[in-house]
């Protein structure tokens, strides 16, 4: 079967299961749980692997990319969770069952102990881009969506943890080695692939490879698809001062990082 027939726009997929979810609520317990996930991170490069994976055909992706169901959705239950996985496939060829929702790597201390009490075999994978790019590159999307309408040195630089408010989330999401460790309290080292994003866009290919074999998955040519370009950019330039900021902020968190993975590249900046 050609899978680019199964990949249908977004809106699509939500009409389809709006008319069809008496039929997945009943037939939930027969559908799979996830065998595989990528947890993150936010603008990694995430929605380009999820659209790859979704390609080959021993893959049963989820109904949609992200259903948050271990952050946001966790009260809902395990069968509501079934509902978004595929019924038929995994008597037709399937093998892994993927989900890819990159909040929960940010907010491992809440989903890491959900998620291991119910698939404590799956595979995680994670695409960590360096910090500094990565913050500015949230920046630049909420810049965009029109929710933030603070100059990029308010709100990159704004101290955290917050003498009082809300956290830097921009900041915060890109402490590493306090999110990786979580995962890690709980899920062995052999089932968790840490790729970093920069080198994943650099060698498509050899990342799609790796990828595939860490999942088991027999080795498939990368789909001709362009990258799924799902990265904000701020409409004003990033001061320097901006930058230098975030490069120090990240020094000791990028320390930690490489001794929690010794064969991880850290990132220069």
């Amino acid at each position: 079967m050609d899978r680019s027939l199964l990949v249908r726009p977004r809106w699509m997929r939500g009409a389809l299961r709006r008319v069809g979810y008496p039929y997945y609520w009943l037939t939930a317990p027969l559908r799979p749980l996830p065998s595989a996930l990528i947890i993150g991170t936010m603008k990694g490069g995430t929605s380009t692997l999820n659209a790859w994976l979704r390609h080959h055909p021993q893959v049963m992706f989820s109904a949609i990319k992200e259903v948050h169901y271990f952050n946001d959705h966790y009260d809902r239950g395990e069968r509501w969770y079934r509902t978004y996985f595929p019924l038929w496939e995994q008597w037709i060829g399937g093998c892994c069952a993927l989900e890819a929702t990159p909040a929960y790597l940010y907010r491992a201390p809440l989903v890491m102990p959900r998620m291991h009490a119910l698939v404590p075999e799956a595979r995680l994978i994670v695409l960590l881009r360096n910090p500094v790019a990565r913050a500015i590159s949230h920046y630049g999307h909420q810049v965009q969506r029109g929710v933030e309408t603070r100059s990029a040195s308010e709100a990159l630089m704004s101290p955290d943890p917050p003498a009082k408010g809300k956290p830097n989330h921009y900041k915060r999401r890109g402490l590493y080695a306090d999110q990786i460790k979580q995962v890690l309290s709980l899920y062995p080292r052999e089932q968790l692939l840490v790729l970093r994003s920069e080198d994943f866009f650099a060698q498509p290919a050899e990342a799609y490879a790796q990828v595939q074999e860490f999942l088991g998955l027999s080795p498939e040519p990368l789909p001709s698809l362009s990258p799924v370009v799902n990265v904000g950019r701020a409409k004003a330039s990033i001061p320097t001062e901006v930058r230098e900021h975030l490069g120090e902020f990240y020094r000791e968190p990028n320390r930690q990082l490489s001794e929690l993975l010794p064969n991880f590249p850290i990132w220069s900046e």
